[in-house]
């Protein structure tokens, strides 16, 4: 049978978790008063109760304080992992330091117009205010992100409620799945004989070989050339450094790599084992997900 606390017991403990996640040290009972702005007496006498519930340890010298016990995060129910991953929140833009996910539930789930998210927080629940815009995610295995707006909030179990406006999910599928082949020319070719090879073999990025080095370019840049003029011009006078991603990365990563590295297009040589083995560009990639979609959807929409 689960141990059933009181409202100030899950505060407290819940205050004491979090601190401690923040510290990696035993927590003070004036440091836990303050986060919950509650009086430092009403603290120790609630530590000594729990001390005797077996909730929390208490830990002596001058580094001393208290640490809560399995059995305190069994009556939280939240997991004790020897290893967490971390979920960001953003609240109105910006990330919250110090704060994790610990369960989110969705509790309008039949309902045809309404999603709300219950989202239990591990950190300072100060920080979320009603009203506040929120985007939490992604989520370690599914990638999951909710974005929305804070409708409602619970100290004590530090749960808040979202208005859930858009529930999304990063691609997961590895790379190779959205690559197009490598196909490469050498970089004194005319950019016009580039284009007409783009547009006979359906291709939107081309590799380029300029100076024993495998670079890139896109469609628009090679047509963008031509409108400038350009046609007769060296395609390695347009191309660009590449972007290498691994084929068997899932695509948010490789998406992530190439936008950090040049956020003007999303265009990259694929490689395997150092190996080139084809070619990602958005156009491709945006076609597949719908593919995708149209897949999933069997091809119904309500």
């Amino acid at each position: 049978m689960s141990l059933k606390l009181t409202p100030i017991q899950r505060e407290t403990l819940m205050a004491l978790i979090t601190l401690y996640r923040e510290k990696g040290e035993a927590v003070r009972g004036e440091d836990i008063a303050a986060f919950i702005k509650r009086n430092p007496g009403t603290i120790r006498n609630q530590m000594q109760t729990m001390k005797a519930l077996g909730l929390v340890d208490g830990v002596p010298g001058p580094k001393g304080g208290y640490r809560a016990t399995i059995k305190a995060y069994e009556a939280m129910g939240i997991d004790l992992l020897p290893e967490e991953a971390i979920i960001k929140i953003r609240v109105n833009d910006k990330l919250i330091q110090d704060a994790n996910v610990e369960e989110v539930s969705f509790t309008t789930i039949r309902h045809p117009n309404i999603c709300k998210a219950e989202i239990q927080i591990l950190g300072d629940m100060d920080l979320f205010k009603m009203g506040d815009r929120i985007i939490v995610g992604p989520t370690p295995v599914n990638k999951l992100i909710i974005k929305g707006i804070i409708e409602g909030k619970d100290t004590i179990s530090s749960k808040i409620l979202v208005d859930a406006e858009d529930i999304e999910t990063l691609p997961k599928h590895p790379t190779k799945n959205f690559m197009t082949d490598f196909v490469v020319v050498e970089g004194n070719v005319m950019i016009k004989d580039v284009a007409l090879k783009m547009k006979n073999e359906k291709l939107y990025a081309i590799s380029v070989l300029e100076e024993g080095e495998l670079r890139i370019v896109t469609i628009n840049e090679v047509l963008a050339a031509i409108l400038d003029g350009k046609s007769d011009d060296r395609v390695g006078s347009i191309s660009k450094k590449a972007i290498n991603v691994n084929s068997d990365d899932p695509l948010y990563r490789s998406i992530a790599k190439t936008l950090k590295e040049d956020p003007s297009t999303i265009a990259a040589l694929v490689t395997k084992n150092d190996r080139k083995v084809g070619i990602i560009n958005k156009i491709t990639i945006i076609d597949r997900i719908t593919d995708h979609i149209m897949d999933l959807l069997g091809g119904v929409v309500d």
